[in-house]
């Protein structure tokens, strides 16, 4: 979470921060990033990062904050709609996710979190936004959602190393689909 410094400073000097965060993290990963670049940028002292700032992983959450959906959260918003229905509501699940990628102008962004993102970011990020438990409202569901999840997530970082276009991506969630709902056959019948 940004420090008080950063909230405190006038709307334009915020935005020019961001702005320059955004281009940083569209561009490179949280490994690749780093804060001499991001200063040499804002034509800033060190100092003053770390006054807006506790650390670079502070800065790229924020913007992450910024500019991601919850893609777990958008999921159980869709499954309460569509009143528990899995199937229905993972199908609508791909759309969404399909605009959230490739129509968002946020695509690399995505691509940098799903293709350097480590355990030890997902804790921190955890820690971040304070979300250390699940909704308890589906917590009875938190296998099937754990194995989903897992299913999801493959999808779109493979998404992103082989470079789908939203077509492919949507082709390949549908096939993933009718796997959950059909299960899967190693003869190619389904």
């Amino acid at each position: 979470m940004p420090k008080e410094t950063f909230y405190n400073l006038n709307e334009e000097k915020k935005l020019k921060i961001i702005a320059v965060l955004k281009k940083v993290f569209r561009e490179k990963s949280i490994f690749e990033a780093n804060v001499k670049e991001i200063v040499e940028t804002l034509g800033i002292a060190r100092g003053s990062f770390y006054q807006y700032f506790e650390n670079l992983e502070d800065a790229y959450f924020m913007i992450l904050d910024l500019e991601t959906k919850d893609i777990h959260n958008l999921f159980l918003e869709i499954l309460k709609e569509n009143e528990f229905d899995f199937y229905k509501s993972l199908k609508l699940y791909g759309l969404e996710i399909a605009d959230l990628l490739f129509e968002s102008g946020d695509y690399l962004i995505y691509k940098n979190k799903y293709l350097y993102w480590t355990a030890e970011l997902e804790n921190k990020w955890k820690v971040y936004k304070k979300k250390e438990s699940s909704n308890s409202e589906f917590n009875h569901l938190s296998e099937q959602m754990e194995f989903t999840k897992a299913i999801i997530h493959n999808l779109i970082k493979r998404t992103f190393i082989n470079d789908w276009d939203r077509a492919e991506f949507l082709e390949h969630f549908n096939i993933y689909l009718n796997w959950l709902k059909e299960g899967v056959d190693y003869n190619g019948i389904r």
